[in-house]
């Protein structure tokens, strides 16, 4: 088992080594369950500052490290918990605002299954659809409100345990970067799908 500082710069190594850069990492400890959560806002290379207009398609990372996790990583030999690491992929529209709720969730999914496509052809055919939420943030304009901006999220979960046989750290972190490899394409198609002439002078992460 690897310990919660192994985890972190397993992911640090992974998510530099892909062209995504860190944005903003928060860590905290929760007295009443002893969860160390930690929480990482992930970006490809951008040229300008992050406004709505400029905002490339970007990936927060979540997991918590449990009670659990950290008595087998001291060397006690218990069940091993689930260690979950959850991506949510944000993307935010100032234009498309025309478009209809089932048409941007289909071009989302769309972009998704292409990446899968491209990185892992053999498992297409039991890929299901990912889930997107749609939002649409309005702003008070004089006696109105209009349309400022939409957003699309998507979150999915990946159970390390599950797919991390060896339980050593160089296996990690292969499945790190596997991971982030394939995190870094999806953002890629999702920048081509929905900012096909670049936004605000980002560039595009296979650039990075």
């Amino acid at each position: 088992m690897v310990t919660y500082d192994d985890l972190v710069m397993a992911l640090e190594d992974a998510w530099l080594s892909v062209g995504l850069h860190e944005h903003a990492l928060v860590e905290s400890v929760i007295p009443a369950t002893h969860d160390r959560t930690c929480k990482i806002e992930l970006f490809p290379e951008h040229a300008e500052s992050l406004m709505l207009a400029t905002m490339p398609p970007w990936l927060e990372l979540n997991f918590t490290w449990s009670p659990v996790h950290q008595l087998i990583s001291e060397g006690r030999d218990l069940p091993a918990d689930p260690l979950e690491l959850t991506l949510t992929y944000t993307v935010t529209l100032v234009n498309h605002r025309d478009r209809s709720d089932i048409e941007l969730v289909r071009m989302f999914q769309r972009a998704v299954r292409s990446a899968f496509e491209r990185l892992f052809p053999a498992d297409l055919m039991e890929m299901e659809s990912v889930s997107v939420e749609v939002r649409r943030i309005y702003q008070p304009v004089g006696q109105k409100v209009e349309l400022e901006v939409v957003q699309l999220v998507s979150s999915t979960m990946v159970d390390l345990f599950e797919q991390w046989e060896d339980r050593d750290v160089q296996s990690l972190r292969q499945l790190l970067r596997s991971e982030m490899n394939l995190a870094r394409t999806i953002i890629a198609n999702l920048s081509d799908t929905f900012h096909p002439h670049g936004n605000g002078g980002y560039r595009s992460v296979d650039a990075a």
